[in-house]
């Protein structure tokens, strides 16, 4: 019974079942998610959610972690969320440099996250690699997420400077 909600929570609903693409999908209904949760609670809030969310990931990971073939199991995408999660925090920064509706915000984010996440330049290519286990399965997406928030602050505070 634990296994299998560590399971479903891992592959957040399911999602992480299907067929293609479940990390994109994963990613797009994270940016889903916090749009949704932003018109209803504050950014602490859901900050403090997403950690939570992330040191229960390590936990679920660990137990279930020898089910799976891959060190890096396609089915598990709860790494997306809190890859994707991260730029979407940032983005009461991305206001202050360039005032525009959220919306955008999340799209560039999902964009650029999922470019860091499929591509993995250096370093995220060494971490996904080189780190095993819970904490390597969710780095590698951890550092896409901060690639992310540095290139979207880069570029806005020169479009708004």
């Amino acid at each position: 019974m634990i296994k299998s909600l560590s399971l479903l929570f891992l592959n957040m609903l399911n999602i992480g079942k299907i067929r293609y693409a479940p990390g994109t999908i994963a990613s797009l209904a994270t940016c889903i998610f916090f749009l949704l949760l932003d018109n209803f609670i504050d950014i602490y809030v859901i900050s403090l959610l997403a950690l939570g969310i992330f040191f229960l990931s390590l936990i679920a990971i660990n137990f279930v972690y020898k089910t799976f073939d891959s060190k890096d199991p396609q089915e598990i995408v709860i790494d997306e969320f809190i890859g994707q999660i991260l730029p979407l925090l940032a983005i009461p920064i991305y206001e202050t440099l360039y005032p525009t509706h959220k919306v955008y915000y999340c799209i560039i984010a999902f964009v650029l996250f999922r470019f860091f996440d499929i591509l993995k330049p250096f370093p995220i290519n060494y971490i996904d690699e080189n780190t095993k286990g819970a904490f390597g399965i969710m780095f590698d997406d951890i550092m896409a997420g901060v690639f992310t928030i540095i290139l979207i602050s880069i570029c806005l505070f020169f479009l708004g400077g």
